[in-house]
């Protein structure tokens, strides 16, 4: 795997976006601010792929309090699946964020409770 990249300009984060443009699958995961707010402030997106052709797997960590995150909505509308653990907070954030959520999401806490996991 490769080192994980911070991306805090706009510049980085539109390679990345080329980068993940053919890529099947990506996990993502945000972290936000919600307390005495109305609407929940982005603080960081966690990105993963896996490895491509002649590339290894490899992690992304946007600041999105240096860098406008909405290019990341190429990524969103790609046939990729997003896969996330508990997304409903995760798409909220996104859809504000970027004016987009995934066209294909795999919720892996909605997936164990099918698999009779509490």
């Amino acid at each position: 795997m490769a080192p994980p990249s911070l991306i805090t300009d706009g510049h980085a984060l539109a390679r990345l976006v080329d980068r993940l443009d053919d890529v099947d699958r990506y996990a993502l995961d945000t972290e936000f601010h919600r307390e005495r707010t109305y609407w929940p402030h982005l603080a960081l997106v966690q990105l993963a792929w896996p490895e491509g052709p002649g590339e290894p797997s490899a992690v992304a960590l946007i600041d999105p309090l240096s860098v406008d995150i909405r290019p990341l909505s190429e990524l969103l509308s790609t046939s990729a699946t997003m896969v996330a653990h508990a997304a409903e907070q995760d798409l909220e954030v996104l859809d504000r964020a970027c004016g987009r959520v995934p066209q294909r999401l795999f919720d892996t806490q909605v997936a164990a409770g099918f698999l009779g996991h509490g």
